[in-house]
């Protein structure tokens, strides 16, 4: 899981450096609602976490806050409508740790995540978590592993939230550790990619532990470890995925807010001091944590060089495995 020690880190660092504020600032802000565009289906992780935020930024801000979500393509679609919107703080974005991927994946961008969009706040990180069906015999990280290696000549499918999300790149990570061949199933967001595992129609998943918890815990599906480098508090009894067999496995993903490059320099600074405000506050924590998030409050420095320790290492899981965008 993400946190001042060791953060997931794919999203362009020049991204976090921040933009070129605009000479002349509003005079009053907000002037209108402002709209909040997640890239991810209603639903999901990020929708969960950004609807929680939302609602005390607009109460801060004194205006109303839309939840327009616009998913496909990797967060492409989501992402190209904040960076093409108006750079007046009135349109924001959720961005998150593969943003700075996307180059890497799709050749036709209609615009560059790095000198288009400017990081204004963290807001939360989670681990992943390998979960699989109940109808998958295996129950231990051990067993899924021998499992799939008996299946070679027809690998056993995992779901991920797309083609290059963190979960993807996970999902690749543990096969490259543990010799288990495994094939990749994209889907659009976490709510489809959970439904069809608890319906048994893939039979594991990398996914989020706040969106998976609940379903384990009424016996819809199993985790067979997380990939934080220590237990979640919120299921202690679920072991880690490098104490269950394959040592050093790590992974998470966490969540910021962006906006068009250009927006005021004043407006990010309000806007970043609320959210931190909002994000630090007891109850918001409080909330996040039994929800199995990890609040994340970070300055842009910080995340810069938090980003820069994992970089480097999952854009060479893209280009050893060549991916490409979907």
């Amino acid at each position: 899981m993400l946190n001042r020690r060791s953060a997931l880190a794919l999203t362009s660092l020049s991204l976090l450096g921040g933009a070129a504020a605009s000479a002349h600032a509003q005079v009053s802000y907000p002037a209108k609602p402002l709209r909040l565009v997640v890239p991810f289906p209603a639903g999901g992780g990020t929708d969960a976490v950004a609807r929680m935020v939302s609602q005390k930024l607009a109460e801060a801000l004194g205006q109303p806050i839309v939840i327009e979500n616009r998913a496909g393509a990797g967060t492409t679609i989501g992402l190209a409508e904040v960076a093409r919107a108006a750079p007046d703080g009135h349109t924001l974005g959720v961005g998150g740790t593969s943003d700075a991927l996307l180059p890497l994946l799709y050749d036709n961008l209609s615009f560059n995540p790095t000198s288009d969009l400017v990081f204004v706040a963290s807001l939360a990180s989670s681990t992943l978590v390998l979960a699989v069906s109940t109808n998958l015999p295996a129950k231990t990280i051990p067993e899924f592993i021998a499992l799939a290696k008996s299946r070679s000549s027809s690998p056993l499918g995992y779901a991920s939230v797309g083609v290059s999300s963190p979960h993807h790149l996970a999902g690749i990570h543990f096969s490259a550790m543990s010799g288990a061949p495994l094939t990749h199933v994209p889907y659009k967001g976490t709510a489809p990619a959970l439904t069809d595992l608890v319906g048994g129609h893939i039979p594991a998943a990398m996914l989020g532990l706040p969106s998976v918890l609940p379903s384990a815990r009424s016996g819809k599906l199993r985790i067979l470890g997380v990939a934080s480098a220590k237990r979640s508090a919120l299921a202690p009894d679920i072991p880690t995925i490098a104490e269950a067999g394959l040592p050093g496995f790590e992974a998470g993903f966490w969540y910021h807010i962006v906006v068009p490059r250009g927006t005021p320099r004043s407006v990010i600074d309000r806007l970043r001091a609320e959210i931190n405000k909002i994000v630090s506050s007891p109850e918001v924590r409080d909330t996040m944590a039994k929800s199995g998030f990890e609040a994340l409050t970070l300055s842009p420095d910080e995340s810069e060089r938090a980003l820069r320790e994992d970089a480097a290492r999952w854009i060479r899981v893209i280009r050893d495995n060549n991916l490409r965008g979907a």
